[in-house]
């Protein structure tokens, strides 16, 4: 009896294996099938970040968006914590990219604020709602057009956030008001909203 139950103990273990080295394969596939056609490889940066040392034109942008893809993954296996630093990098990525070509900083806060869809995301996964409104309306306040997606979770998660002060359309009168908001100011004023 005992035999016939490690063996069963031992399929199960294979049957296991065999779904999760799947659903690797199936990972990685998508992850190829999803890569731009072959690029130049991207200067590689020292572990504090600091590529003036090294005397190498980095690609910032391409660094940006590998990033970018990795928190996507990181995102779809509810690794949460990864995510996130994966998304504050992209963030450093993009910091640096503006930097180094002289941009100037409302196309910085545009780029960057796209990040923030994904950073409420996780945001609202942790309950933390209030911060996740946040982000989700310097996102809005920073699009060139809001769409119907973004009008959409502005509502969605200003409910979840239950402010006392304004309204859901003030907050997206707010949003369309001035051009382009920065970080620090819409998390001051949402902060006076509670």
């Amino acid at each position: 009896m005992t035999d016939y139950l490690d063996i069963l103990i031992v399929l199960l273990v294979l049957a296991w294996l065999w779904t999760r080295f799947k659903k690797y394969n199936t990972a990685k596939q998508h992850e190829q099938d999803n890569r731009p056609d072959e690029l130049p490889p991207v200067a590689v940066v020292q572990e504090d970040g600091n590529a003036d040392d090294v005397g190498v034109d980095v690609d910032y942008l391409k660094l940006a968006d590998e990033k970018g893809r990795e928190a996507k993954v990181a995102m779809r296996e509810k690794n949460n914590v990864e995510a996130w630093e994966l998304l504050q990098q992209q963030k450093s990525f993009y910091n640096k990219f503006f930097i180094s070509e002289g941009r100037n900083e409302s196309e910085l806060t545009a780029l960057d604020s796209s990040i923030s869809k994904d950073l409420a995301n996780l945001l609202r996964q942790d309950k933390k709602h209030k911060d996740a409104l946040v982000h989700i309306i310097y996102w809005v306040a920073n699009s060139k057009t809001v769409t119907k997606d973004q009008e959409s979770k502005l509502r969605v998660y200003f409910n979840r956030a239950k402010l006392m002060g304004p309204s859901v359309d003030d907050v997206m009168d707010y949003c369309l008001g001035d051009e382009g908001k920065q970080f620090h100011v819409v998390q001051k004023d949402v902060d006076n909203w509670v």
